[in-house]
């Protein structure tokens, strides 16, 4: 087992720091504050745990457990099991990254301030035995501010983000890479405040996501929200709420149990300006929508 705990306090001054676990048991915990501050774990093997804290702004964290998306595991090498991260951002104009790939994932990345940036990645490298190929995933993310981006990408690495599915009708039959059996999947991502966007991309098997982005409680026309959910096999649902002024939501979900729902409303003295695209292609459907001003 390893154990690697640093604090490091830098007022101001740039900082960084780089670690890197290789064992059957690692455990790191960084603790940065200061700006312009950058941290990077990077762990491979079993029972991993990560918790990096970063306060003030321009700071970058990345936390890599397991082979990211630029490698391929060769026999067996990268694969890994039991990880955990935690990521927690205070300030402004940071940026935060986690990749995980293999089974027992989970993830959980908190921002709070304006001009954020959150992304987890959790896929599964190609293993010659599909039964590796399936990973345990689940993510979280939640900012809290204004013009924030969250990102979760569980099993579509190879797949562009789908620009607005040409008006779907029943256009898109994209995933041409990856779907395989990726994972059991699940996403979740909370944004509060305005001008925020959420990415959910999820390949094969259970999926889920869920996303909820609230704008101030007096919404003007600044207050405009984007949502997005992209699932591509297996169980599907989706799940969106918005509340704000011109919020925008897009679900494309392309085979098997689906579902989705929706629920977009315009507080305050504005109304009007909700939009929602939801494109279902295949097996048991169902989309409800329902918007208010």
């Amino acid at each position: 087992m390893k154990k690697v705990i640093l604090s490091i306090s830098a007022m101001l001054f740039v900082g960084a720091m780089s670690y890197a676990q290789g064992s059957l048991s690692n455990d790191s915990h960084v603790d940065q504050s200061g700006s312009w501050q950058t941290a990077t774990v990077s762990q491979k093997g079993f029972n991993q745990e990560s918790h990096v804290t970063q306060k003030n702004m321009s700071n970058t964290s990345t936390v890599d457990q397991g082979l990211n998306p630029s490698q391929i595991s060769f026999f067996g090498y990268g694969l890994s099991n039991g990880n955990e991260a935690t990521v927690l951002q205070d300030g402004k104009r940071n940026t935060a990254y986690i990749s995980q790939n293999n089974w027992s994932n989970q993830a959980t990345q908190t921002q709070m301030g304006d001009d954020n940036n959150a992304t987890i990645w959790q896929d599964e490298v190609g293993s010659l035995n599909p039964l590796l190929n399936q990973g345990h995933d689940k993510a979280t993310q939640s900012q809290t501010g204004k013009h924030n981006t969250a990102i979760i990408d569980q099993g579509t690495t190879g797949n562009p983000v789908p620009t607005v599915f040409a008006s779907c009708d029943p256009s898109p039959i994209f995933p041409g890479a990856p779907v395989l059996p990726t994972g059991y999947n699940v996403a979740n991502q909370t944004q509060n405040g305005n001008w925020n966007k959420a990415y959910a991309s999820q390949g094969g098997l259970s999926n889920v996501s869920n996303q909820t982005q609230n704008a101030a409680s007096y919404a003007s026309s600044s207050d405009k929200n984007e949502s997005n959910h992209y699932q591509y096999g297996n169980s599907n649902l989706a799940n969106s709420t918005q509340t704000g002024f011109r919020n925008l939501e897009n679900v494309l979900q392309i085979g098997n149990n689906n579902k989705s729902y929706g629920t977009q409303n315009t507080v305050g003295f504005y109304s009007a300006g909700n939009m929602s695209l939801v494109c279902q292609q295949g097996s048991n459907l169902l989309s409800t929508v329902t918007q208010s001003n």
